[in-house]
Parts: structure tokens; sequence; C-alpha cells
């Protein structure tokens, strides 16, 4: 199973990625900084496929990550896609000359990344990496997506992670997030950033979801999609997605993002 290093300061995407490269049968260890992943290269106890690098990150930049591995003879051949929400030409020349084998837009979809990730690691045993000047691998544009449709089941799985990673994005560094727990519809629990929300908390979240769906139905004929529960100065917002439950545990003076 192909094992994915993801390198990016912000917790919503490292979280949207790993469940994406799971659901494709592949795994993945997560980094929070350049100076990170470098260490855990460099330690000799992990290894992995290839890698997923923020571009702008504090400290080491995506640039100076993948310049990094490149330049060390062992890791040469080690692929590394670079990610960036402005894919500019400036970006696509600096990933150009540091050797990158792919560059990836911010926020992603899963029929973007997969196809990259998995014809880059496809071709990383035919060849030491992506020299300089070469062209990057870039994500398909709609015209090629809509050419091959994805099975109906496929569909039906990205529309998930693409709801689940819009929550995610919602709180991205939020000030006030103590804890955030994502669980599958059979309540069992896929991620947790924290260790304040227990772990029977889906039987709390299954009741409070149910009972304020039903109270929607009644009064206002209106599915339920969030429930937000006041602690004093805490909240507990649960969010009922198709695919999972993710449940977010905000502190003192927070309120809860709107929906």
């Amino acid at each position: 199973m192909p094992e994915i290093l993801i390198v990016d300061d912000s917790i919503s995407v490292r979280r949207a990625l790993e469940i994406t490269l799971r659901n494709n049968a592949m795994q993945s260890r997560s980094t929070v900084s350049g100076e990170e992943a470098m260490e855990l290269l460099h330690s000799g106890a992990y290894q992995c496929d290839a890698m997923l690098v923020d571009v702008i990150m504090p400290g080491m930049s995506g640039i100076d990550v993948c310049r990094a591995v490149k330049a060390d003879g062992r890791y040469g051949g080690l692929p590394v896609i670079l990610m960036s929400g402005n894919v500019d030409d400036e970006i696509r020349s600096q990933a150009r000359e540091v050797g990158a084998d792919g560059v990836l837009r911010k926020p992603f979809r899963s029929e973007e990344l997969m196809p990259m990730v998995e014809g880059i690691l496809a071709r990383s045993g035919e060849t030491a990496g992506a020299e300089a000047g070469a062209p990057l691998e870039e994500p398909a544009g709609e015209a090629d997506v809509a050419a091959e449709p994805a099975p109906a089941g496929e569909r039906i799985q990205n529309a998930h992670l693409d709801a689940l990673n819009e929550v995610l994005q919602r709180y991205e560094d939020h000030p006030r997030m103590l804890d955030a727990v994502i669980l599958d519809r059979e309540g069992r629990p896929i991620r947790q950033t924290g260790t304040r929300l227990p772990e029977n908390i889906t039987t709390f979240a299954r009741f409070f979801t149910n009972t304020a769906g039903v109270l929607g139905q009644q009064m206002l004929g209106e599915a339920i999609q969030d429930v937000t529960i006041r602690y004093g100065a805490h909240e507990m917002v649960i969010h009922s997605l198709p695919g999972h439950f993710v449940i977010v545990l905000l502190g003192e003076g927070a309120h809860a993002l709107q929906a």
C-alpha cells in the first residue's frame, strides 16, 4: 500500500488529504512543517513513496523542502507534489527549478488529487524524479474529467469528501477550537485532534442530531444539518454530513461558525 507524507501547516488540509488517501487505499503520515518533515526523513525510521507539500509555510517553504529532497542523493527519486492556493506562472517556474513532480491547486477535489498521485507513483519506478525544466503534472481540466465520468459510487464518495473538506476548512486556524473528531456514520472515529471529547461522543452526537432532526422536520419541514450546543463559555458544534459526523469543541469566547 503506497505511503504518502503530507506536509502542511493547515489542520483542515491535512485531515482532508488523510481521508482522501485512506479512502483510495493509500496510507499517509502528516507533519506540520518542512523542518519536521526533513527530520522525519533524515531519521531513517520512516520511508514514503511520495510527498504532498504546501508551498507557503512558516520556516521552510514547500519550495525549500522540494529543493532539499531532490538535492539529497538518498531521496532524489522521491516524488514531490507541491500544493498552493495560487498556482500561477511564478509558482510553476519555481516548481520546475527545484524538480517538483506536480503542482496541485488548493482547495483540491479528490478527482484532481488522486489521478495525479497515482500517475506519479506509477512513473516513479521508471524515472529518477522530474528534472528541472521538465513538464509538471497538473490536474486534468474539467473537460478531461467530464470525458471519463467516474462510476456512480465514486462520484458519491467524492461528494462526501468535498463536503467534509469544506467543513474542516471553516475551522482552519480557528483560535478557539479545542478539539475536533471525525466519525463515520457507524460512529467509528476516523480522526481526532485532541483529547477533550470522550470516546463515547458518538452516542451523544447521534442523540442530539436525531432529536434535532425530528424537531426540524416537525416544526420547519427541513432536514437537520448542524447542531450547536452551548455549555457556558463553550460550544459543541455537530455537523451531520452524508458520510460522516464532524464534532467540534470551541472554547471560551468562541462563537459557532455559521453553516
